[in-house]
């Protein structure tokens, strides 16, 4: 089995495009979000307890 594997610079990944929506993802509200985790049932809505075990990180 043969792979695939592009190596890249730092600099050259920090100029690829984001294939993030911003728009998309800042006009996205509560109920959108409801809605696609009651619609996939692969996802669930965390709960308060489960949320405040992660950390918050914050990019420099």
């Amino acid at each position: 089995m043969s792979e695939n594997i592009t190596r890249l610079s730092l600099a050259q990944i920090r100029k690829l495009r984001s294939l993030t929506n911003a728009k998309r993802f800042n006009e996205t509200t509560d109920e959108d979000i409801a809605k696609q985790i009651a619609a996939d049932p692969d996802l669930y809505e965390l709960t308060d307890e489960e949320l405040a075990e992660f950390d918050l990180v914050r990019k420099k």
